[in-house]
Order: structure tokens, then sequence, then C-alpha cells
């Protein structure tokens, strides 16, 4: 039996492919790191991802799992890998009161539109794409963290195969570990009633000063859920007034905006930046947290080098753009000088492992020894 017949045999002709265009797409992730790819594998259950990993073990193949490839770090960047993608191992198993189970391969959008008047608040601005699995993968946070915090606040258990094979369930322990040390199979969460009282204020700056005196003035208000942040470089990119802008959301009728189309109309514009500064070159976003009270430098620093930037100003993470990976050296440097660090919001995979501080690297090697001692799985990825 021929390799590709052995993966036929187990998931179906259908689910398996080794041909050019399938692992030239899957070579790379939103990193741009180029990669080279086995075979792209669409995985259904449990039972055969458990079966590939001891495959995988025997002939010494590294395993990538997959979810949206919305990596900005190379998570899932292969290396004459097998990918596993998950988009086909995508139910929503059981709805709770206040909990949901589902498969990893469940796109986050998808599943707040089927909890109707409940939903999961861990919202990233991909929620369109992103899925279950690769939230979990890099304990991801979203616009309302200073609300609801990161996936770690609403994990309940994780079922995950490891790389020896081995299914076991854990709680929120295990989340940002990348896929380095098991494969996700089931995935408990809670949930929550959705807000129904809420309300916006969109505000436009000049001065540095004035928005973090605002964001200081919000920083005990419960009721702001969401504080972003759009700078003057980013907002002319997007069609805006050369202004700084924040974009506060409450949980109640503070705001001066109240009607729901108009806060969606700005949530709108909020979540196409990106897409806009991608448009003009600016390819390459990072996520770097720096504290509030070195927010001020930070915000003068990216205005002296004038780089667009937008992001969660109310969590202390920002995200500045690049045409190129060459600016992005000078970026670390003036985070690292302003006791920040990388990988809040993207993970750390292949770009920011070096950045990862000492106690929690010997923490990961110690489970990479115990849970992969073969290091079949994410190779050189986190650590």
């Amino acid at each position: 039996m021929t390799n590709i017949e052995w993966f036929e045999k187990l998931v179906g002709t259908e689910n398996v492919s080794d041909e050019i265009v399938d692992r030239e797409v899957y070579s790379t992730d939103a990193s741009q790191i180029k990669g080279k790819t086995d075979k792209v594998v669409w995985v259904t259950d449990a039972k055969q991802i458990n079966q590939i990993i001891h495959y995988c073990r025997r002939h010494k193949k590294n395993i990538i799992p997959r979810g949206a490839g919305t990596s900005f770090v190379g998570s899932t960047v292969p290396f004459d890998s097998i990918v596993l993608d998950f988009s086909r191992m995508n139910k929503i198993e059981q709805i709770g009161k206040d909990y949901v189970v589902v498969e990893p391969g469940v796109v986050l959008d998808d599943l707040n539109n089927a909890l109707k008047d409940r939903f999961f608040p861990i919202i990233p601005e991909d929620s369109a794409v992103c899925t279950i699995g690769g939230m979990c993968a890099i304990n991801s946070s979203g616009i309302y963290e200073k609300k609801f915090g990161k996936m770690k606040d609403w994990v309940i258990d994780i079922d995950m195969i490891d790389g020896n094979g081995k299914l076991r369930r854990y709680s929120s322990e295990i989340l940002g570990t990348e896929g380095t040390i098991g494969v996700f199979t089931k995935i408990k969460l809670k949930i929550t009633a959705k807000i129904n009282e809420n309300s916006m204020d969109l505000l436009k700056f000049d001065k540095i000063e004035d928005i973090i005196e605002k964001i200081t003035a919000l920083k005990n208000n419960d009721e702001a859920i969401a504080i972003e942040y759009i700078n003057r470089f980013a907002s002319t990119l997007v069609g805006l007034d050369a202004k700084h802008y924040l974009i506060i959301e409450y949980s109640s009728f503070e705001g001066d905006i109240k009607d729901i189309n108009d806060i969606e109309r700005i949530w709108k514009i909020r979540k196409k930046v990106f897409n806009k500064l991608a448009q003009a070159d600016y390819i390459l976003m990072e996520d770097p947290f720096v504290p509030l009270e070195n927010m001020t430098e930070f915000l003068y620093w990216l205005e002296r080098n004038q780089i667009p930037c937008f992001g969660p100003i109310g969590a202390s993470v920002l995200h500045p753009c690049f045409k190129d990976r060459e600016a992005i050296k000078e970026l670390i440097e003036a985070v690292n000088k302003l006791n920040g660090h990388f990988g809040t919001r993207f993970g750390l995979g292949l770009l920011k492992k070096d950045t990862l501080n000492k106690i929690r690297q010997h923490e990961l090697l110690i489970m990479k020894a115990q849970f992969d001692p073969f290091n079949i799985l994410n190779k050189d990825k986190l650590i």
C-alpha cells in the first residue's frame, strides 16, 4: 500500500490530497512564510486523528493542525508536513443553558449565530473565519477583552490527542500551546447572555495625551466593554479624517450613539481597517502589548515613524502594520524597551518564539517531553 493509499483508506479519497495545487495553498498562512506540504488531510473525527498520529510516529512525519490559516506568526507553516485541516470537523454537538460543546473546526460567527439569545464573547476581528480550535491554540482574545478576558476564562474542558496517541481531557492549562503538544478534538465552552443594552462613543483626538487620559478615565468603568483605537495614519488610509479615533462600546446606554444600526456600521468600519491597510501594501500586522503607563511613549514612537496602527488599546494591545519585515525589528526593540511583549493576540508561532519568556519556555519544554516526545506535532513552533 502506497503512502497516499493508506490515507485514502482511512479518511476517503475526497478527504486527502497530495495534488500540487493543494500542497501549494497549504504551504503558507497569513504570515506569508513559505513552507512545504507533504499532503493535506481533511479530518472528520477523533479516531482518524489518533491513527494519523500513530502513522506519523512510525514514519517520522510532522503534523500541522490547521484551522483557518489566519496566523500572522507562522503557526501553521508546514515543513514537509502532513497538514490536518479541521474545516470538515465543524459540528456544534450540544448547546446547554450556559455551555456549548463543539468540534475544533467550528467557525466563531457560525457558533454565535446558532446561539441566538446567548453568545460566546471572545470575538477576534477575524470572527467570520477563525475557528474555536485555533482560538484555543493561541489562547485568543478579542474586541471585548476588557470585559470578558481571554479564551482561558471561558474554556471548561478540552479533549486532546497528544503526540503519544493518547486521548486526554484538560481544562484551560493547555491553551496557548499552539498545536505543539496535542490535537484538539472536542471543546466545551461557557456561554453568556447577549448584551441587550449597548451604546457607543466615536471620539476624535488631535493630541495623544488626550487619548491616554480618556482611556485612563474608563479603566475602572465596567460598562465600557470595548475600547478600540485607530491612529491618524490608519484613519486616512480607510477614508476617515486624519485624526486619532477611539471607539468605545458600553453595555449600557452611557454612550451618545444608541441606534443599533449606527453601532453596527461603526464596527464594520473598524473591522475593515486591516483589509484597507493590506490593499495599501501594509500586509504584515503585529500584536504588541504595552503597559498603559508606557502607552503615550509608544504612540509617539508610532507617530514619529508614520506607522499605521489600530487595535484594542483598552487592553493595552495594538496592531501596527508594515510593508516589510525589516521595519518590524525596530518595533520589537521599541516594545522591549517599554516593558511590552508579543503574542497577546496572534500567538508566537515561528516568527516570535524567540520572545517567549524563560519561565514559560521551560514549562512548555517539560510538556513537550511528556506529551510529544517524538516531536511530531507542529515542529519548530513556539519552542
